[in-house]
């Protein structure tokens, strides 16, 4: 493999420490391209030499695919980078790993990467322990007696801490299809080698130690003091006496501040009481670890006031410059209950809380208002509405009323054409027969001629129907058979209609 293609790198920004790995196939390095798709690469300050600019991914079928630089003037650029393989961003996937394991279980930890960079992960707890994870194989391993805990990274190898302490806890990286790498935890026991290998979440940190949660025996926690023991026949036996574990009846001081101290969500003045409880604690004459979790917390007070104080100084600022109602009640929120707050910061929001009560008051009135024309609003929109569906629901009886009438209609006028339909054909013989005769005809003597009886018994409007079914068959050119009828005597004739 070309140790000189970058096959590492950073997501988002140059500082990051969030790792990247190229897939080294076309396929895996398509599907990295559309996962990541939004996000930016880096040849990130987190590495060795690593210059901070940005990086590109390069797909190859002859070699394998790799990150490359972005060259925007065409000329040449040599990175400083010591380390481009694979394994040169285990310090990242550590820290990325160990962050989330120990989120899982509650536990805060502070990470820091010692010199130089990429050769090891130390993990600062919040009760003041400390994990190093020592990853280069060309340093020589530490044991420092502060060092809660170390463990050894892939080929990093110490036989003689081996054989003192009898077991060492090791990590191991592979990668992960599409880019990335997971990282198992394993022991090596001294004469046994690492026979097993557990995923993280396989593993619990406690107070006595790393305890896996796949198999019944506990993992030993560091050693602080080592036996060794020869027999008459050379063999070494290695007695390891286990880390003691805390106490916390000896020092319910340390717990009682500790359990009262909210960081996240508690007051600047009761984070600066526990600070200075904090303080006084560390005067007196305390057990290391107990020592170091004071510590720890003091930073993190430490830390959150700063960051309060720099927030509620700008929120003010931007008040001063800036007069707004949203930035007045931020910072009255942010100098609730702060010790710290500046008089001149205190005259800033005085002078402005009588006008933003009179705004207050007014907004108020204003939604009221807002409230009750929304009420009228709504009150006139169902008028509306109801009126609407008065007229349709009017429209649709009247609808329905004239299509009832119609249908009535066209069945009455069905019926009539079925009861005279039957007469038509005699009734235009007879017409026929007068107009041989050239002479007109009258109703009582068609029924004579024809001897239907029917006749008689038709209205006005039958005998306008029976009339237009003798004329049916009439050509527009020819005269109508039914002008043979005499009115005289009858106002049924056609002419009439």
């Amino acid at each position: 493999m070309d140790r000189r293609l970058i096959q590492t790198a950073v997501f988002g920004s140059p500082d990051s420490d969030e790792p990247a790995l190229c897939p080294e196939t076309v396929e895996e390095l398509e599907v990295f391209r559309r996962e990541h798709a939004g996000d930016t690469i880096w040849c990130g300050t987190k590495f060795e030499g690593g210059c901070g600019r940005q990086l590109m991914t390069r797909s190859y079928t002859d070699k394998i695919c790799h990150f490359a630089h972005y060259r925007s003037d065409g000329t040449s650029y040599t990175c400083g980078r010591k380390d481009r393989g694979k394994d040169s961003a285990d310090h990242l996937f550590a820290k990325a790993h160990l962050a989330s394991w120990l989120r899982t279980q509650g536990i805060a930890a502070e990470f820091t990467f010692p010199e130089p960079m990429g050769s090891a992960v130390m993990v600062c707890l919040a009760d003041g322990r400390t994990l190093l994870v020592h990853l280069d194989r060309n340093q020589p391993v530490t044991w420092d007696p502060n060092t809660w805990e170390t463990i050894l990274g892939p080929g990093v190898r110490d036989p003689y801490a081996l054989t003192q302490r009898g077991y060492l806890h090791r990590v191991r990286f592979d990668d992960r299809p599409g880019g990335g790498r997971t990282m198992q935890f394993g022991t090596e026991i001294y004469g046994r080698g690492t026979d097993r290998w557990d995923s993280l979440d396989d593993i619990a940190l406690t107070s006595d130690g790393l305890v896996s949660k796949t198999v019944p025996t506990v993992v030993r926690a560091p050693a602080t003091a080592q036996q060794s023991v020869s027999t008459s026949t050379e063999r070494e036996i290695v007695t390891i006496i286990p880390h003691t574990a805390h106490n916390p009846r000896r020092a319910d001081p340390v717990q009682e501040v500790l359990r009262h101290l909210d960081i996240d969500h508690g007051s600047p003045r009761d984070i600066r009481a526990s600070a200075t409880a904090i303080q006084r604690l560390l005067e007196s004459n305390l057990a290391p670890d107990d020592a170091n979790r004071l510590r720890f917390a003091l930073r993190r007070c430490e830390r959150r006031l700063e960051e309060h104080a720099q927030l509620r100084r700008k929120v003010v600022q931007q008040l001063k410059e800036n007069p707004t109602e949203a930035l007045y009640y931020e910072a009255v929120g942010l100098m609730k209950n702060d010790p710290d707050v500046s008089q001149e910061q205190k005259d800033v929001v005085d002078a402005l809380t009588a006008r933003m009560q009179q705004a207050r008051v007014e907004k108020r009135a204003a939604e009221k208002r807002a409230r009750a024309e929304r009420r009228e609003a709504q009150e006139r929109e169902r008028e509306v509405r109801r009126r609407a569906l008065e007229r349709e629901w009017a429209e649709k009886a009247t609808a329905v009323e004239r299509a009832l009438a119609e249908a009535r209609e066209r069945a009455v006028q069905q019926a009539r054409v079925e009861k005279v339909e039957k007469l038509a054909p005699a009734v235009r013989g007879a017409l026929k027969k007068a107009a041989r005769e050239s002479r007109t005809t009258t109703w009582p003597e068609l029924q004579e001629k024809t001897g239907m009886r029917q006749l008689g018994r038709l209205d006005h409007r039958d005998k306008v129907e029976l009339l237009a079914l003798v004329e049916a068959d009439t050509a527009p050119e020819e005269p109508l058979w039914s002008t043979l009828l005499a009115a005289a005597d009858d106002s049924a004739s056609l002419g009439s209609v």
